[in-house]
């Protein structure tokens, strides 16, 4: 075999090598981009399942910020002090 011969024979077990690799990692992109889309789909079924919750947390929020809610809170304050007053 002369020297071109043996560095054309590298040149190709290098490509072969190379080719193996590539294979090899696109592949496991391919395995990491089914698991990414799995995960997405099913945090996205979780998200919709706990949409209702929001909206509860939602409405008791608004309601806790109702003026009603205020009034109540200031009168159990106002009758919290009248009755440490009164036990002094």
């Amino acid at each position: 075999m002369s020297f071109c011969q043996i560095m054309i024979l590298i040149a190709v077990l290098a490509f072969v090598v190379l080719v193996v690799f590539a294979v090899r990692a696109l592949l496991q992109v391919k395995k990491t981009a089914e698991a990414v889309e799995y995960l997405a789909l099913t945090t996205a079924e979780k998200v919709d399942k706990t949409k209702s919750t929001f909206e509860l947390l939602d409405n008791v929020a608004s309601v806790l910020d109702n003026g009603f809610y205020k009034a109540i809170a200031v009168g159990v304050d106002l009758a919290r002090r009248w009755h440490s007053k009164k036990e002094k």
